[in-house]
C-alpha cells in the first residue's frame, strides 16, 4: 500500500481532528439522554483533542511555537 499523500494526511488529520473536536465537546455538554462524563473521560478527551490538533498542525506544516 502507497503511502498517503499530502492531502490524503491532511484531510485524514482534519478528520481526527474533527472527532475528537466533537467527542470532547459532548463530553463537556452531553447530549439529551447521555450521562455525565467523569473528570477523567473529559481529561482524556482534551488529551486526545490536543494529539489530534498537533497532528493536524504538523500535517499542514504549522510549527509549533510553544
Amino acid at each position: 500500500m502507497a503511502a498517503p499523500t499530502t492531502s490524503e494526511s491532511r484531510a485524514l488529520a482534519k478528520l481526527a481532528w474533527e472527532a475528537a473536536w466533537e467527542r470532547l465537546g459532548n463530553a463537556l455538554q452531553p447530549p439529551p439522554g447521555y450521562p455525565a462524563a467523569t473528570a477523567e473521560q473529559i481529561s482524556e478527551c482534551f488529551h486526545v483533542a490536543q494529539a489530534r490538533l498537533d497532528e493536524m498542525r504538523a500535517a499542514f506544516g504549522v510549527p509549533d511555537d510553544r
